[in-house]
């Protein structure tokens, strides 16, 4: 135990002089992992918003009075998602792997001793020798290795920017949908509570004689379905709130207020296909961190070719021989390529850089598409966004003249609950059609690459 300790305490001291890091742990414990997920102030969030650093994404200042805007749940998912904390680790990774790729292996000393053990010893000595070597072919693909790690980590680096994108747009849609089933929800107690009047009232008005049993139970048909289809969006809503929180790095039991008065938008103006297609290889992050792959595996498979050839080490040795004879050399070792040759590490390589370049190509014709079924997608939901906007004004009429009516003693209440009912009905589908028109532009910003990449979709209050 004794000698152990002045062991390691040599070791100790020769490693501080050497600039060695030291090990420090990090337990994994309940209360750390309780921190980091603990969900920050109000005021850390503003701070942590007007700093933030994205190709795409703005800073934004943070106004909580009014609610949680989409643009604020997008930000405020890059912020916070658990899930883009573990990927800009990521980054750490690549930049220790630039480090290492420009480190030059270390030079090895060996040194060796040998004492006569038998025989006669007359006027000899103990022998030793001490040699120093170096392997010097690594400085020919060194810069190789920096620039692969380099082109490597620039790559990361995009990647993240990319997840973060897409997570903050998924935010962003989330809370979108959730601000429309609450309209809808709205609309829909409202017309739940009218068929139960209007039931309640056919109930009475069946027992006294007054309707034929027919028209109650469609009555009571009609709040049912309007039951079911209330329970069915409470139920979106619930799940689609949970969506949120996880996007958003909420636990589960917190709700963010949404902001209410959001303008959806009616129309939308989509640039032309080939204005999106554009430089677009130079513009989706994807696409781009891609491209950093493939030049990082080019220079990946540039090393391995040079590897191939045969190993060179220089070194330096100082010897004594028995007889007290002291020697200095030079050596010099080399590989002699003649089964290995690299290459296994080759093919690698070389079916890698393969599989990124069609991985890209992919990529690129997958994008390319997506923009082009959008663009397809987005001018039939205007045109249906056109033509009900344009009957609810006749409904409302329609609805206003039956009311009218009905005080005048000239038509049953059933056929103003049913115009009634209709126009509830197209507002819902408006709704609907709206909520489809800002997942189309939100899909085609992610196509696309762009960020309010029609004026028209994101200049709507928000």
């Amino acid at each position: 135990m004794k000698n152990y300790g002045i062991h390691s305490l040599t070791a100790g001291w020769f490693c501080l002089l050497l600039g060695c890091t030291h090990y420090q742990s990090k337990p994994l414990t309940k209360q750390t992992v309780e921190l980091q997920l603990e969900t920050p102030t109000v005021q850390q969030l503003s701070v942590q918003a007007t700093q933030i650093k994205h190709p795409l994404l703005k800073p934004v200042k943070f106004d909580m009075a009014n609610g949680l805007s989409p643009d604020e749940a997008a930000i405020l998912a890059v912020l916070r998602n658990p899930q883009l904390r573990a990927v800009r680790d990521q980054h750490a990774i690549a930049s220790a792997q630039l480090l290492q790729a420009g480190l030059l292996p270390d030079p090895q000393v060996s040194y060796s001793f040998s004492a006569p053990s038998a025989g006669t010893n007359l006027g000899t000595n103990n022998a030793f020798g001490v040699g120093l070597s170096w392997q010097a072919t690594a400085l020919v693909w060194r810069q190789n290795q920096i620039t692969a790690a380099g082109k490597q980590q620039q790559g990361v680096d995009l990647q993240i920017a990319w997840q973060e994108w897409q997570i903050a747009q998924g935010a962003k849609l989330a809370a979108y949908q959730l601000i429309v089933y609450s309209r809808q929800q709205g609309l829909l107690s409202e017309m739940a509570q009218r068929l139960e009047d209007n039931r309640a009232r056919l109930q009475e008005a069946a027992e006294l004689g007054l309707v034929t049993e027919l028209e109650r139970v469609a009555a009571v048909s009609a709040k049912n379905l309007v039951d079911i289809r209330l329970l069915a969006l409470k139920l979106q809503i619930k799940q689609q709130q949970q969506r949120l929180n996880r996007a958003m790095g909420l636990k589960p039991h917190e709700a963010a207020t949404l902001q209410q008065d959001i303008e959806l938008v009616t129309a939308m103006n989509a640039p032309a296909y080939d204005a999106l297609i554009q430089n677009i290889e130079n513009r989706r992050l994807d696409l781009m961190a891609l491209k950093r792959g493939y030049e990082s595996q080019e220079e990946r498979l540039h090393i391995a070719v040079m590897q191939q050839f045969p190993k060179i080490s220089i070194g330096f040795d100082s010897a004594r021989d028995n007889s007290n004879l002291y020697t200095m050399g030079f050596g010099v070792s080399m590989t002699v390529p003649v089964f290995d040759r690299n290459q296994g590490q080759i093919a690698f390589d070389r079916a890698t850089r393969q599989q990124l370049f069609d991985q890209y190509t992919n990529r690129l014709f997958q994008a390319r598409a997506d923009i082009a079924e959008l663009l397809v997608t987005i001018d039939p939901i205007n045109k249906q966004i056109q033509s009900v906007r344009y009957a609810i004004p006749d409904l409302a009429n329609l609805v206003k003249a039956y009311q009218s009516a009905i005080e005048n003693g000239q038509v049953d209440v059933f056929n103003y609950y049913v115009a009634w009912t209709n126009l509830t009905d197209k507002k819902i589908d408006l709704l609907t059609l709206e909520l489809q028109l800002v997942q189309a532009g939100i899909a085609l910003e992610v196509a696309s690459g762009l960020y309010h990449v029609a004026p028209d979709f994101n200049d709507k209050k928000l």
